[in-house]
């Protein structure tokens, strides 16, 4: 019996090592956050060092935190830090401060050199070098040159409660919960209602980097998250409906949508966090997020979306990998914050204090 033990003994253990071996992979690389720098901007902006070259400009990156906004390098230089009185929107090309009745409202550039003007009384919005005003009344919109001259004007009759763009398209959804898309030049290219609510509303919209897809979600009582697809139809309808899901528990405020740059998959808030959609096959999935989602962008290799979320006076960072991987997450208290994206480096504003952290997988 001992001889038969001796003899099978070794060739257990030399297949259990030769298992091991075999069926052994190496641990994916794990996402980290590694901080690079903080900067307190107003203590930047007095200190004697405070002198941004013309160079700086062309690397501007843009933050609004509260009541005050400005730019800043990736390598940490604050070029600019104010504060406005009332209402201001910022892109990293150009900013405004506008009142309720305005009559004419400046354009300026990061380094503050006037471009441009808008004289028609409204709100401005600017987003990656897009510039539009929406019009007293809120059912009418503009889309401006880069100077501040109205380009054309949608007059819409009811308000407009969901409003996105993307280089070659924008998307306006409503209270009586139609959605209008258009092309850059004014041309309606897809208009529908998602429906099967009992109360209709627009409350968030996002169309795709090539005005291909839309996404909403929309309604109360029986709220849904839709996307439509744009069709080739020489007649008709130019509007397919390619996906829907009915919400289990709903929202009764404004949420945030967000395609990523390859529209390979549409990021939405909705009840218990963030929801993803694969644009391929139409899968969805959940990822459970506490707070409102104030932002979502995506890295410039791609490879990572990076979500800003509030409850409460606490804001947490996440981030997802893959399609729908989470990734990890960090909180903190803040009485306002933001988010930027740049180089593959996110940048978080934080109470008047800006940092850089690099994303390294190990």
């Amino acid at each position: 019996m001992n001889k038969k033990v001796k003899i099978i003994a070794p060739i257990f253990i030399f297949l259990a090592i030769l298992y091991i071996i075999l069926a052994s992979r190496p641990l994916a690389p794990e996402i980290q956050f590694v901080p690079v720098w903080t900067v307190d901007l107003e203590a930047y902006t007095k200190s004697e060092s405070y002198s941004p070259s013309p160079e700086d400009y062309g690397k501007a990156v843009s933050f609004k935190m509260g009541q005050n906004l400005g730019y800043f390098t990736p390598d940490g230089k604050i070029l600019s830090y104010m504060t406005f009185p009332y209402k201001a929107t910022i892109s990293n090309e150009a900013y405004s401060f506008y009142g309720t009745s305005s009559d004419e409202i400046s354009i300026k550039t990061p380094s503050g050199t006037e471009t441009g003007s808008i004289k028609v009384t409204g709100f401005p919005y600017f987003t990656d070098g897009r510039k539009f005003i929406f019009l007293p009344g809120g059912s009418s919109f503009s889309k401006l040159s880069d100077i501040g001259e109205v380009e054309w004007t949608y007059e819409g009759f009811t308000p407009i409660t969901a409003f996105s763009s993307s280089s070659t398209g924008i998307v306006t959804g409503y209270s009586d919960g139609s959605v209008i898309a258009f092309d850059m030049e004014g041309n309606i290219i897809q208009q529908y209602n998602p429906g099967g609510s009992n109360h209709e509303v627009i409350l968030g919209a996002a169309i795709s980097e090539s005005s291909k897809f839309i996404a909403t979600l929309s309604g109360q009582g029986g709220q849904r998250f839709v996307i439509s697809k744009k069709t080739e139809a020489n007649y008709g309808s130019h509007t397919s409906i390619v996906f829907y899901k009915s919400m289990e528990k709903e929202l009764n405020r404004q949420v945030l949508i967000k395609f990523s740059k390859d529209e390979k998959k549409v990021f939405y808030n909705n009840a218990s966090g963030i929801g993803i959609v694969n644009c391929k096959n139409f899968k969805n999935t959940e990822i459970p997020l506490k707070g409102r989602i104030l932002s979502i962008l995506e890295s410039d290799d791609e490879n990572e979306i990076f979500i800003l979320s509030k409850e409460g006076k606490t804001y947490t960072v996440s981030a997802i990998e893959s399609f729908d991987a989470f990734s990890g997450s960090f909180s903190f208290d803040a009485d306002s914050a933001c988010i930027a994206v740049k180089d593959n480096s996110l940048f978080i504003g934080r109470d008047g204090k800006i940092s850089r952290i690099d994303i390294i997988h190990r």
